[in-house]
């Protein structure tokens, strides 16, 4: 047998699917990191190329496009990730039961505002793309489509049980009080200081208890 044949055979290292993942999971966030300081700076999303998002990760090019399709592609992962976390928030305004008092209330609500606010930068880069990218546009539906029904079935359940105002429609006030969150939250949480954000959770707070609970808690007195 020949010298050659008896030399081992050079070891074949393969990646492992785990080693990916931490890649991908850290070249998400120094992304998402760029991304958050772009958009807090002032830009707009839909105006931040690609390169300029790379250069502000500090990462070549085509490591971007060997995790990432597109920029939607990242906001997409992103935003996946962080649903459970803005679900719960939200549920546990609906998953409120008798007797229920304003603090119950704010506290519920100040749960959202806190679960959102990490997040404004992002969110804001989302519903730009949600503007032109049908895949996040669908996913910002669906978002408001289970806030909205959750919301309802809340208002339902608070009417058979007599602490929601019976004369309200549910449908309609659940779509109304959703949209006007989603907006509050985009346009005034964004950017509010600390002291700005307690009275905003305080005005939303009455607005909510006086147009759901109030009636039913002075008819109770």
């Amino acid at each position: 047998m020949s010298e050659r044949m008896l030399q081992p055979m050079p070891s074949v290292t393969r990646r492992r699917p785990a080693d990916r993942d931490a890649r991908r999971d850290d070249a998400r966030a120094r992304l998402l990191a760029a991304v958050e300081r772009l958009v807090a700076s002032g830009e707009s999303f839909t105006e931040i190329s690609v390169e300029r998002m790379v250069v502000e990760a500090g990462m070549a090019r085509s490591t971007y496009y060997v995790y990432f399709a597109d920029k939607g592609d990242l906001l997409r992962a992103w935003f996946a990730d962080i649903t459970d976390e803005l679900r719960d928030a939200a549920a546990a305004w609906w998953q409120l039961h008798p007797p229920v008092s304003y603090d119950d209330v704010r506290a519920a609500l100040a749960r959202i505002v806190d679960a959102y606010r990490p997040h404004t930068p992002l969110m804001a880069a989302l519903y730009d793309t949600a503007a032109y990218d049908p895949s996040v546009r669908e996913m910002v539906t669906a978002m408001m489509t289970e806030n909205t029904a959750g919301l309802r079935s809340h208002i339902r359940r608070g009417q058979a049980a007599d602490f929601i105002d019976p004369a309200l429609l549910p449908a309609e006030t659940a779509a109304w009080l959703t949209w006007m969150a989603e907006r509050g939250l985009h346009q005034l949480v964004r950017g509010a200081s600390d002291a700005e954000l307690d009275r905003l959770i305080s005005a939303y707070g009455r607005i909510v208890w006086n147009t759901l609970y109030l009636p039913c808690a002075d008819a109770a007195d």
